[in-house]
């Protein structure tokens, strides 16, 4: 007896458990005595009940009466319960244990398999789970069978059951690739020790073709990944056996045919990842390249006159985001980042300041930030750093731009490309000098104007704003480390020196592209805090000094707020005096202040200022009172006189001449002055605001330096030169205070800022429509490609008149009127230029309102005929990724535009006024509120309180538009409207890093779709996979999404709860076989 069941036992390849085996299978194994067999695991498990002994009786009669599969299949659907699987009473494992019970396998029962599998009487993924149970690999002939099995098994390989049996699928099939390395790994074994084995030989070349068409079918990958995932324990026991398998086909030698192949095909496996072909970023939307890059280019612009103190690091990031998205070469992304920097260099000069914010952006900051891209790109370190191919062939592409090259070095006077090429040579080490000079000497040859300017350079010297501008460079350093000195004497030199007209604008300028604006004002501020206070025993010349370096450093913090942003000055608690009075008086663009809200200054000091300022030959005693309290008296002081003067208790030209001897006293009090008159005039009616509009004109024009002026108080010839270049600086930033407030031409004295004011005063002051006035604007733009400056400032007032809301609409309302695909795409790379002007509203007002009118009007479906939804989506998935990355940058938040984005009213600390609410701060702020109202409803596991204000905001606006699309989506209908939805989610699968966004995407919505569409707008299956269940994030500090600062996954932003997971899991897998049964029903039509 016990020979029998060893017998037995040797002829069966599944894993046994002690129970008794039934009389069939006895007399499948031809045994009289059934007291002491034992059956596998797969028969025995659970097969208690009666129908289970039917089902094996029915086996044993259709094997005994040599039915044929069609008798098979007639006979056990009477025994199976209606819509029952036999996977319920292990069907699969009991016909292949019987069809493999001896040393060959039984082709009778198997076709009986075979039958019930294509009538969907057993699962794929039941068949599956039972292949991967044999493991008598010993039998190579019964290997085989199974292996050709499976083989026929992958090209219509699918489930039509519920997600549970979807999933189960998935986890066969991990199995099933862990059976097919273990039978690869037995053969190799075998080819070893034999050396002849033609059988095990056949068994290993079949494994691996099938491993290869399973690696091969991206259906069969995304249920492997599901699966991985689900079964993470198989999955390591499938990587160990990989590991083995490696290093037998390592030691084989020329004993296995085909080895390379082999290894190929299992590195493939080990290295799995179906989402790969997601991750390259966005598609190239365009068929033939444009002659620009319309969005790196506004984005150049915007950098260069608005964001100009920003990091090379935030703006690199931004742009490599970009080139993801644009599905740009390397090539092409330096070449389209240089032709807009030199773009720029060729425009006429619209403003003060922006030629030089031109040249120190391209020679100073493009070297740092090509050299930041570099090391992004090739993923090397600082240390490590190689040369750049690519860059050397952009900048050879850039240098053949014959036209614009001779139109810059034209306008700078000199080698743009020469001096650009040096730089990059000697910081950054990216290009070798050879290739430099061999780029140098062919722009010199093609070129048609720099003969002549090499020419008159040889004759004198002329150095152009670029040479001008590097030698500033070394200044800068210079500069601040005598500002840490807290010597006076050693600092009004260098005041002095930084108050000169062309000095000034260099170094601020090199400041500003160094990233050093900000220390600069920092010590600025230091500086005219201790310069405020009189010291103790003070004689009157020191107070002189002193009253000096507070005066000068005050003017130029103003100036540095008004040129660069008054983000640059102010400090997070802004503290100082300065800060509060530039925070609560300093004009901004679109923003009304009230600076003298809180001010109270008893009658008796005003008297005695005024008295101080009136009498001739008298100044005020510097040693005796607080130059900080000085500025506040002069305005309190002006208020009353402006007060007495409208009702005719003093003339005009009593307050002229009071503000004629101001200057002479300290140039500060007449800004504080101006700032006030500037608010003034912004809150009373036309009437009363004559006055103090002849005072803002008579200030602008007081700067001058008069005979009556010089020799006064006995001044000497430097100190009248340094009094000279204060009222010049003080006229200026009265000129731009008014400017700022008022938008006149009258308010400039350059023609070319004569006509940019113009058009700004245009806008401003319009009677026509906004729309009228966009539409004007954007044909002007839409023309030519490129975002002028003037283009710029017209744009930047429409924002602040009409808010993002309007904003929005309207901009994508005349991009929309575009038919042809190339004029979209040039659309829509503008208005997501425009839209970085206030790059969190524009997009929150994008998602909230300006998209869910389009889905849900019923005009809709004429708008968003093809191509227009597809660059609609195309345009809304740029700004949320752009928008999502910059706010998840610790160090760099992002920034709205100088004058879009201020806080609400409310008073400010140190008597002070406050800040009036603008149409679009209101508008903005409400809308936010409203946001933050649904973030509950946000499925995000865990981070989600690290996040700031906008980031919330940002994630339940598209969390919001997720759900408004499901809505739409339950219609059932396919129309423009649900196929521009399909190319959203397309977009945003493509998109890098997106895995929080599709962490929003409603269960429903993907399912409500995929029977609507049709190739080539439906689904891959990798999109499917990564919609329905993202990937999990790793937890790099790298990553741009993990910035909870800690290193496990427990709060990373996004991560799922295991039910969650689990969940997504299932979903992905019901998803994924819909899918494929709906592409086999097509193929078999």
């Amino acid at each position: 007896m016990k020979e029998t069941t060893a017998g037995c036992n040797s002829c069966t390849g599944y894993t046994r458990d002690p129970q008794k085996v039934t009389m069939q299978t006895a007399f499948f194994c031809g045994v009289e005595s059934v007291e002491h067999l034992t059956v596998g695991k797969m028969v025995m498990e659970q097969v208690t009940s009666s129908k289970a002994g039917t089902i094996r009786s029915l086996l044993i009669r259709a094997w005994r009466e040599r039915w044929s599969d069609l008798q098979w299949g007639i006979h056990i659907k009477t025994v199976l319960p209606r819509c029952v699987s036999g996977d319920i009473y292990h069907l699969a494992d009991c016909i292949l244990q019987q069809a493999l019970m001896g040393p060959l396998p039984n082709h009778l029962i198997f076709s009986y398999l075979k039958h019930s599998l294509s009538s969907q009487v057993v699962s794929y993924g039941g068949v599956l789970g039972s292949i991967s149970k044999y493991d008598s690999f010993q039998k190579p002939h019964c290997v085989h069978a199974l292996l050709t099995l499976m083989q026929s098994m992958m090209k219509t390989v699918s489930c039509r059951g519920k997600p549970e049996d979807c999933l189960m699928l998935a986890s066969s099939l991990v199995g099933s690739v862990k059976w097919l390395i273990q039978v690869m790994s037995w053969a190799t074994h075998q080819v070893i020790d034999l050396r002849i084995a033609p059988e095990h030989t056949t068994n290993l070349n079949l494994a691996t073709a099938i491993l290869q068409e399973v690696l091969n079918n991206p259906f069969l990958t995304c249920m492997l990944e599901i699966g991985r995932r689900e079964d993470q324990s198989v999955w390591n026991e499938c990587l160990k056996n990989i590991t083995q398998l490696e290093t037998q086909l390592g030691d084989a030698g020329g004993a296995i045919e085909n080895r390379e192949s082999v290894i190929n095909c299992i590195v493939q496996l080990r290295d799995l990842n179906p989402l790969s072909e997601l991750s390259t970023g966005g598609k190239r939307c365009d068929a033939v390249a444009p002659p620009l890059c319309y969005a790196i280019h506004s984005l150049v612009v915007l950098e260069v006159l608005i964001y100009t103190t920003r990091q090379p690091n935030a703006f690199a990031h931004r742009l490599l985001l970009l080139k993801k998205l644009k599905g740009l070469s390397n090539v092409e992304f330096y070449h389209e980042i240089l032709k807009a920097s030199f773009i720029g260099l060729s425009y006429p000069e619209q403003r003060q300041y922006q030629e030089l914010k031109w040249v120190s952006f391209v020679f100073i900051k493009v070297p740092t930030l090509l050299y930041t891209i570099h090391l992004a790109l090739t993923g090397e370190n600082s240390t490590t750093a190689s040369t750049s191919d690519d860059l050397l062939v952009a900048i050879k592409r850039v240098a053949a731009h014959t036209m614009l090259m001779d139109q810059v070095d034209t306008r700078m006077n000199c080698n743009c490309l020469e001096y650009l090429l040096n730089e990059i040579c000697t910081k950054t080490k990216l290009i070798l000098e050879k290739d430099a000079q061999t780029i140098i000497a062919f722009r010199v040859q093609d070129s048609n104007v720099l003969g002549n300017l090499l020419k008159n350079e040889s004759q004198g010297p002329n150095p152009g704003n670029p040479n001008l501008i590097l030698r500033a460079q070394p200044t800068v350093a210079s500069i601040l480390k005598t500002l840490n000195q807290c010597n006076q004497d050693s600092i009004l030199p260098v005041m002095y020196l930084l108050i000169g007209g062309k000095s000034r604008k260099l170094v601020l300028a090199a400041a500003a592209a160094s990233g050093s604006l900000h220390l600069f004002a920092q010590k600025f501020i230091k500086i005219n805090e201790m310069s405020m206070e009189p010291q103790t025993g003070e004689l009157q010349k020191s107070a002189h000094s002193r009253a000096m370096v507070f005066d000068i450093s005050m003017m130029l913090l103003t100036l540095i707020a008004q040129v660069f942003g008054i983000d640059v000055v102010l400090s997070e608690k802004c503290e100082t005096f300065v800060e509060q009075w530039l925070r609560e008086n300093l004009p901004e663009p679109g923003i009304v202040k009230s600076p003298l809200g809180n001010v109270h200054v008893d009658a008796t000091t005003i008297e005695d200022f005024l008295r101080q300022v009136n009498t001739p030959d008298s100044d005020i005693k510097n040693n005796q009172v607080t130059l900080s309290q000085v500025c506040k008296v002069a305005a309190v002081a002006l208020r009353e006189v402006v007060e007495a003067a409208q009702q005719g208790a003093v003339s005009t030209k009593s307050i002229k001449e009071l503000l004629d001897r101001l200057k002479h006293h300290l140039c500060c009090l007449p800004i504080c002055i101006t700032a006030w008159l500037c608010s003034f005039i912004q809150m009373v009616d036309g009437e009363k605001s004559s006055k103090p509009n002849d005072l803002l004109h008579f200030l602008q024009s007081c700067g001058s330096v008069g005979a009556e002026d010089k020799g006064q108080q006995g001044q000497t010839g430097d100190q009248q030169t340094y009094l000279k270049d204060r009222l010049f600086l003080m006229t200026e930033i009265i000129k731009n205070m008014v400017q700022d407030t008022k938008g006149s031409p009258s308010l400039v004295s350059n023609q070319d800022e004569v006509m940019l004011a113009a058009s700004i005063g245009d806008v401003s002051s319009s009677h026509k429509p906004l729309s009228q006035l966009l539409g004007e604007a954007w044909k002007e733009v839409f023309a030519t490609g490129i975002l002028t400056p003037k283009a710029l400032a017209n744009f930047q007032w429409l924002l602040r008149l009409g808010g993002t809301k309007w904003f929005v609409q309207d901009l994508v309302r005349v991009g929309m009127e575009c038919v042809f695909e190339a004029e979209l795409n040039r659309a829509i790379d503008l208005i997501y230029g425009l839209l970085h002007l206030d790059p969190v509203g524009c997009t929150l007002s994008l998602l909230v309102h300006t998209l869910p009118a389009y889905i849900t009007a019923p005009s809709a479906v004429e708008i968003l005929c093809e191509p227009r939804g597809t660059a609609l989506s195309r345009l809304s998935v740029m700004l949320v990724m752009d928008t999502w990355y910059s706010l998840q940058q610790p160090t760099t938040p992002i920034k709205s535009e100088p004058g879009t984005s201020t806080p609400a009213f409310v008073p400010q600390g140190g008597g002070g006024g406050g800040v009036k609410r603008t149409y679009h701060d209101r508008e903005m702020e409400d809308l936010q509120t409203t946001l933050h109202q649904h973030s509950a409803e946000l499925a995000i596991c865990g981070g989600l309180n690290e996040l700031g204000r906008d980031a919330t905001a940002l994630l339940v606006a598209v969390h919001s538009l997720l759900k408004l699309m499901t809505q739409v989506s339950r219609s059932g209908v396919m129309s423009p409207v649900t196929q521009m939805m399909t190319t959203f989610l397309h977009q945003l699968v493509c998109a890098p890093d997106s895995h929080i966004m599709l962490t929003l995407v409603p269960p429903s919505l993907v399912p409500n779709l995929i029977p609507l569409l049709t190739p080539p707008y439906d689904f891959s299956y990798p999109e499917l996979l990564d919609l329905s269940a993202p990937k999990p994030l790793s937890s790099s500090i790298n990553s741009p999404t993990t910035v909870l600062g800690t290193g496990s996954d427990i709060g990373v932003l996004g991560t799922q709860t295991p039910a969650q997971a689990a969940g997504s899991r299932r979903a992905a897998a019901k998803l994924l076989c819909v899918q494929r049964n709906l592409l086999l029903a097509s193929h078999s039509i």
